[in-house]
């Protein structure tokens, strides 16, 4: 079982790649997580924990939750990724 910080790396390190910043959003950040995650609570939890912290900004497009990085929290984001992200094996 991943642990929140896991499933919190898998969605940084996949918005920074993709270079997600401000209005340039996806929906598609939990296609990463193995199937069997994607609904659980703790991914919920890790979401929501990147909303409050105000790393991941959400926006409601065509039906469904879309995210992009904050750019004015970027060098939080940027030192996590360095810390957390930059050498997972996908």
């Amino acid at each position: 079982m991943l642990s929140k910080l896991d499933i919190k790396s898998r969605i940084i390190r996949k918005l920074v790649r993709w270079q997600k910043w401000g209005g340039a959003h996806t929906e598609n950040i939990l296609n990463g997580l193995p199937k069997h995650l994607r609904g659980n609570k703790i991914v919920k939890e890790a979401l929501k924990e990147l909303e409050k912290g105000e790393w991941l900004i959400p926006v409601k497009k065509t039906g469904e939750t879309h995210y992009y990085l904050n750019s004015k929290k970027a060098n939080e984001i940027l030192q996590f990724y360095e810390k957390y992200c930059k050498n997972l094996n996908d």
